[in-house]
């Protein structure tokens, strides 16, 4: 029997029970069915990008839509290692912590709010969460709310769902409002197999 494929089915969720059911089958085979099945990079782009503009290694940063860890375990290498995440499933909450890489891991969905405090981190990141039929534009108000001001966001968003799904709009919305400004962007490899393509944000929080 071949293997399952759970990526398609990622792109067809439409309810937060959905992604609890997809994502919690899906959490032991995660790693391995994106990173070498499908050569998930967009995790190590991010990261990458956020060591760029975070300098200080002790920053305070959470993770959002951390799933598995892998976000967590490219921070670790850039030497920032005080990191949070934030995920719906805990079942991949679980897989999370088997890295060791986060400082603690909280379950909740983002459109309900996080049990945190508003200024709580220097710095945000998230990869994968904000795609199509997921959180979606309006779960950006969180994430900003969680970074205190002139900290930064990094945000990779499929550049596929970038118009179409309204997240242009939406940035440019925050921008206007003064509730941040985009101060670098740039396109990286979401899936080396397929070649899609990632918008990779960097907003600093007014």
């Amino acid at each position: 029997m071949p293997e399952r494929d759970h990526l398609p089915e990622a792109y067809d969720i439409h309810s937060p029970e959905d992604a609890k059911r997809l994502y919690g089958d899906w959490a032991k085979s995660y790693d391995a069915e994106l990173e070498a099945r499908n050569a998930y990079s967009g995790p190590r782009e991010a990261a990458a990008v956020l060591a760029r503009h975070v300098t200080d290694k002790t920053a305070r940063i959470i993770d959002i839509g951390c799933g598995t860890g892998l976000v967590g375990r490219y921070l670790a290498g850039h030497g920032l290692t005080t990191v949070d995440g934030l995920d719906l499933v805990p079942e991949m909450l679980t897989e999370a912590g088997k890295k060791g890489v986060y400082g603690r891991l909280i379950e909740a969905d983002l459109l309900q709010g996080a049990p945190l405090a508003d200024d709580a981190y220097d710095a945000a990141i998230s990869v994968g969460t904000f795609t199509h039929n997921h959180v979606g534009p309006s779960g950006l108000d969180e994430v900003l709310r969680l970074v205190k001001p002139r900290g930064l966001v990094v945000v990779m968003i499929n550049v596929e769902a970038f118009e179409a799904d309204g997240y242009a709009a939406k940035f440019a919305a925050l921008e206007q409002a003064r509730m941040c400004r985009v101060i670098a962007t740039e396109d990286g490899i979401l899936f080396g197999k397929t070649g899609l393509k990632g918008r990779i944000l960097v907003l600093e929080v007014r």
